[in-house]
């Protein structure tokens, strides 16, 4: 007989080398006139520890509250968000390291899921296509200053 293992919660989990200093990439991420170039169009301002930000994108009408929890200068961004359910919030960290050649590689990860199981399994499946297109549009950004409008075209109108 095989003992069963437990199942962990449904997480997010997406990684990606950026061809720039942690610096840059620290930047990318807790600036929002560089973040505003591949991810929403407005913040009420920075990934400062402490801070409780709206966060918009105007195209869908939404808006977003989150609330940062810690900030380690060019190594790490942790906040909460209510993308999913105001009443339970996920915890989201980006975490840079440095990489050879003046590289970083960032972790992308999002826990803390609420509701049935499907709902998690929803969600999860949704953040992950989300922060690959955000790590997408941060990577053409910052290594061949393109902005590729992923989020924007993600749900064209009409379709």
């Amino acid at each position: 007989m095989v003992a069963s293992q437990p199942i962990q919660p449904p997480s997010v989990d997406v990684r990606m080398l950026i061809r720039r200093p942690p610096h840059d990439v620290f930047e990318a991420l807790a600036d929002p006139a560089i973040t505003t170039r591949f991810w929403y169009t407005k913040s009420s301002g920075r990934m400062v520890e402490g801070a409780e930000l709206t966060w918009e994108w105007e195209m869908y009408g939404a808006s977003r509250t989150a609330k940062v929890e810690k900030v380690d200068a060019d190594s790490k961004i942790q906040f909460t968000w209510d993308n999913y359910d105001p009443d339970h919030p996920t915890t989201v960290e980006f975490s840079l390291t440095p990489y050879e050649n003046d590289a970083t590689y960032l972790q992308i990860t999002e826990n803390g899921y609420s509701g049935d199981l499907q709902a998690q399994v929803d969600a999860v499946r949704d953040s992950t296509a989300g922060f690959a297109f955000f790590i997408s549009g941060l990577k053409a950004a910052l290594e061949h200053d393109i902005t590729l409008g992923l989020v924007q075209d993600e749900h064209p109108p009409n379709v």
